[in-house]
């Protein structure tokens, strides 16, 4: 009887060591060898790779999955459908969203970023990772556009049309006074990020943007309907302890 954690962010770290802390046996998944980093001092299990339908199914009956806690990034909606899907006792581990105001102003989707109106003639800072910037290739020739991006992904960005010297390779930003000397150094005038909460820096980036009268655009979180979540470790040891309760009496 383990829980499988869906895993790859710092919340799921502190739910892996309050899982170990009570005796809750636990494995946890990520994409990357460097998300798997994150639990090398922790005595449970770790497997990397994205996963299919199929070897989510493998996965279960591998390892005797009987509940599943997801606290991965907001925006890997793809992988928390699948896990939903499996009809397992499910939990959402949801980091808080930032209130934002002004000048930040908070987008519906990347489609609706993808608009003149945002991006014309603009001196834009990109942070949402690799998997958008290939949308951004034809704004190439109509905008002037930096990426911040892991240093692992430098390869895949220039694949998708960014030239070495528009990319920022480093990870969420941790100092407000850096990111501001960042911004004016590149004249930045539009930043553009994910509404990925405190961990993704939202809180910084607002504070640099007031300083500078920077436009802040946030692309707001895929809306999910998960069938129960939470925002504390207490509820998550709560719900991992009574799933293996339920499947004691049940076996």
């Amino acid at each position: 009887m383990t829980i499988w954690l869906i895993g790859g962010t710092s919340e799921s770290r502190a739910i892996a060591q309050r899982l170990t802390k009570q005796g809750i046996p636990w494995l946890v998944t990520v994409v990357s060898p460097t998300a798997a980093r994150l639990y090398a001092e922790l005595p449970g299990l770790v497997q990397t790779g994205a996963l299919t339908p199929a070897g989510i199914q493998a996965l279960i009956q591998r390892h005797g999955i009987h509940a599943i806690v997801d606290a991965s990034h907001p925006f890997a909606d793809e992988i928390s459908q699948q896990a939903m899907a499996t009809g397992l006792p499910y939990l959402r581990f949801e980091r808080p969203v930032c209130p934002l105001d002004s000048p930040a102003e908070s987008l519906p989707d990347l489609d609706t970023l993808l608009q003149p109106q945002y991006l014309e003639n603009r001196r834009i800072l990109l942070t949402l990772g690799i998997k958008a910037l290939h949308r951004f290739q034809p704004w190439q020739q109509r905008a002037c556009l930096w990426a911040r991006i892991l240093p692992t992904a430098q390869t895949q960005a220039i694949q998708v049309g960014f030239k070495p010297e528009q990319l920022i390779c480093d990870r969420s930003p941790t100092d407000a006074l850096a990111e501001q000397a960042l911004w004016q150094r590149l004249g930045i005038d539009t930043v553009v990020t994910k509404a990925s909460g405190g961990p993704g820096g939202v809180p910084i980036k607002l504070a640099a943007a007031k300083t500078l009268g920077v436009r802040l655009l946030v692309i707001a979180r895929p809306q999910m309907a998960y069938p129960q979540q939470t925002h504390t470790l207490d509820q998550v040891v709560e719900f991992c302890l009574h799933s293996l309760a339920l499947e004691r009496e049940n076996c």
